[in-house]
């Protein structure tokens, strides 16, 4: 399904919108090297082990959106990975900028309010028991650390529609920054 029809959505989604996007798995062309995850009682779920981001480089030198499912493989095993790991994976492997997390998570609640920004220097002086709490609690706390490792900005925002990634895209403020330091922007 996330390499058929969801993918196949996107894809057409973007093209409709004037994007050259092509779709793929982690699988596809070697993008991903997976293994089975430790845990046997997971089932069919894989883990990270490294990329490749020559395929992707050059599609993105050609002008054409790679989309990419969260699909690996390990000895010819099917193994589902998790997007939101293999998107900060990804985005190290192209020393991107910035890496955009879009689901139903509005951005990192601190004390009870939306944080627009946060530095990792502010994330680290938090307490343990005040530290960045996003609103759907310890798996967004989670994709927010790993996600930051070598990326410089990390974007944590609810998808309201396209609108909001052309937004983001725009400089617009929409749920939280988490930024490795502090730049000019």
């Amino acid at each position: 399904m996330l390499a058929g029809l969801a993918n196949k959505r996107l894809v057409a989604g973007l093209r409709a919108a004037g994007v050259d996007a092509v779709g793929l798995a982690a699988l596809d062309g070697g993008v991903v090297d997976a293994a089975r995850h430790a845990d046997a009682a997971l089932g069919a779920v894989g883990s990270i082990e490294r990329v490749d981001p020559a395929l992707l480089e050059t599609m993105l030198a050609q002008g054409r959106v790679p989309v990419l499912a969260s699909i690996g493989h390990a000895g010819g095993a099917l193994l589902n990975l998790n997007a939101d790991d293999l998107a900060a994976a990804v985005a190290r492997a192209l020393h991107a900028r910035a890496l955009l997390l879009l689901s139903d998570v509005p951005g990192v609640m601190l004390d009870g309010a939306l944080a627009s920004e946060l530095t990792a220097e502010a994330r680290a002086r938090r307490s343990p028991a005040t530290r960045c709490r996003a609103a759907c609690g310890p798996s967004s706390r989670r994709r927010a650390r790993r996600s930051q490792a070598g990326v410089r900005r990390v974007h944590v925002a609810a998808w309201q529609g396209p609108a909001t990634l052309r937004a983001l895209l725009e400089g617009a403020t929409i749920g939280t920054a988490l930024v490795a330091e502090a730049v000019a922007r």
